[in-house]
């Protein structure tokens, strides 16, 4: 996945004039299918709505599934049993609390449950990995906690052209030994920022939701509903403060531990979308995906400086530019009604207990950290109606949110969020702002999740209607969740053009490209979800979340 902030060159907006203009968005225009559009991943028309069980795609296109939950990412069986190139007696890497590996010939590592946010690394023209999340799971499926810690977490897997130049997944078990890996609920993990000095070490990664991949080639995995672990699957000995940040995990070094940093905030961390700003400082931009909760900030202390060769990276002692900066929270200048299109000016508020007001309610920085959402209300930061992923457009710098929906705001639909800063990214504590286009039918999409700008600043956009509501009202003129793709020019600037409809119950995530453009890569998650029945994608009585390609078909076919 290219890094849109890297060495971009961000214009200043001067002025604001009707951010609308960005997509030349037409709220009164209904979305029609067969609209025709050409993106980077090639030309389409629009799909209709629909609510068969099936992985529906334009004409043209078709797609490959690279992995499913339960296959085999590190086999440890030989050839003659397994089928796969191997040596006989090889070993298999397991993760063990202290993070390190070990060969054990009697078990196989196993791509984890419902993947959501994928990342791609390359490694040459014809190899690259994947680090791909795994969110949440149902314990009807994975009643015992021991399976349910090894089922959530990230997979790194090596994929590899096949002879037609189409992205699989790489069977050799030599690539396997050297860079597939599972961290897991189990994995140790080190501690940067504040809370170190609280948890010098925390256990495990869940509630794997979005992320991003660094410009350093580290990929930066994003703990959501952490909650769930504790609340809903009874996990004993549970420490809720141990969850609920940022990960950053190096691909290239198995071996290596992941370390989580704490200066970034605790919160359900949807996703994290970066930018390098022109001091050469990172910037993070992130949303809290709950009820009337809020949009966050992150500035990096100190400029990038990392060694030339990734693959030797050590995030510690070399430190990640993530370890140290300063956290803030957005405050807009009204509350909003998030079902109407409004803008305004706003403020970022740093989330310190230098603050008088935050010195008065926390003991140190860790603590207050720890509570990043009690800090955010102290400061009376401007609550959002569950503010999802966020994306950075390569055009003008703005940020995108998807604020999918909150029914205590009477908003079904949600809405796309702009932010403009008034200075570089690094540098700016003010910003205008624009709900800039609300779900419904006459946008044709509803409950944004997943968002993702292209290289020509297209969004495309996920979305996650809970399946006990798909195909019902006031749901219903979407059909099946559904994967969207929002011209920034053209004709059709500012229309929700859908690409792809999910099988029954499922949702899209993890949109991610090749580098030339030529395969898409998704996430479908849970299909059969809400008490929908699906046979996706195996036509069996068991559905399975998978990891896909997709990709225009070739002339010879």
């Amino acid at each position: 996945m290219k890094f849109l902030g890297l060495g971009l060159a961000l214009p200043a907006l001067n002025s604001c004039d009707s951010l609308i203009e960005h997509f030349s968005y037409n709220k009164k225009l209904e979305v029609s299918p067969g609209l025709e559009f050409k993106s980077p991943l090639g030309p389409f028309k629009s799909l209709a709505a629909s609510s068969l069980d099936e992985l529906i795609l334009p004409e043209g296109y078709s797609y490959d599934i690279i992995r499913s939950y339960g296959d085999v990412i590190l086999s440890s069986k030989p050839e003659s049993e397994s089928g796969r190139s191997a040596e006989n007696g090889a070993g298999v890497r397991e993760q063990l609390q202290d993070g390190t590996a070990h060969n054990r010939a009697s078990s196989s590592l196993k791509f984890g449950y419902n993947n959501d946010y994928i990342g791609f690394i390359p490694l040459s023209g014809d190899e690259a990995l994947l680090a791909v999340n795994h969110e949440f799971l149902d314990p009807l499926d994975v009643p015992v906690e021991a399976e349910q810690r090894n089922a959530v977490g990230v997979s790194i897997i090596k994929i590899k052209k096949d002879s037609h130049g189409l992205w699989k997944f790489d069977e050799d078990l030599e690539s396997q030994r050297e860079f597939n890996r599972r961290i897991t609920a189990n994995t140790a993990c080190a501690v940067s920022g504040a809370v170190r000095e609280l948890y010098p070490e925390m256990t495990g990664t869940l509630a794997n939701c979005s992320g991003a991949i660094t410009p350093w080639n580290t990929v930066l995995t994003c703990e959501e509903n952490y909650y769930l672990f504790d609340e809903v699957y009874k996990w004993k000995n549970f420490n809720a403060e141990q969850y609920g940040w940022i990960v950053e995990i190096n691909p290239l070094k198995p071996d290596s531990k992941p370390i989580k940093h704490t200066s970034l905030g605790r919160m359900a961390h949807e996703n994290c979308a970066l930018v390098k700003s022109q001091d050469e400082r990172m910037v993070v931009y992130m949303g809290d995906d709950k009820e009337r909760q809020f949009i966050y900030k992150f500035i990096s202390k100190n400029p990038i400086s990392m060694p030339k060769n990734f693959k030797d990276l050590e995030l510690e002692p070399h430190p990640s530019p993530f370890s140290e900066g300063d956290l803030y929270v957005a405050k807009l200048d009204k509350n909003l009604n998030f079902t109407e299109l409004n803008s305004g000016k706003g403020e970022w508020l740093k989330l310190s207990v230098d603050n008088p007001i935050l010195k008065s309610k926390f003991k140190s920085q860790a603590e207050l950290l720890i509570e990043t959402r009690l800090a955010a209300k102290y400061l009376a930061a401007t609550p959002m109606d569950r503010p999802e992923s966020l994306s950075v457009s390569p055009k003008d710098g703005s940020i995108v949110a998807a604020l999918t929906y909150s029914p205590a705001e009477k908003n079904n639909f949600g809405s796309l969020f702009r932010i403009i800063e008034d200075k570089p990214h690094s540098e700016s504590m003010t910003f205008r702002y624009e709900n800039l286009i609300i779900g419904g039918k006459a946008s044709g999409f509803a409950c944004p999740d997943n968002i993702y700008f292209d290289k020509n600043s297209n969004l495309w956009l996920a979305t996650d209607i809970d399946g006990a509501r798909l195909n019902k009202s006031p749901y219903d003129f979407q059909g099946n969740n559904s994967l969207f793709v929002i011209p920034s020019e053209g004709p059709h600037a500012g229309k929700a053009l859908r690409f792809a409809s999910a099988p029954s119950g499922a949702e899209f995530c993890g949109i991610c490209f090749s580098e030339d453009y030529k395969t898409l890569f998704l996430s479908v998650q849970h299909p059969g979800e809400g008490g929908l029945q699906s046979r996706w994608p195996y036509g069996t009585n068991v559905a399975k979340s998978s990891l896909v390609a997709i990709y225009q078909e070739l002339e010879w076919w």
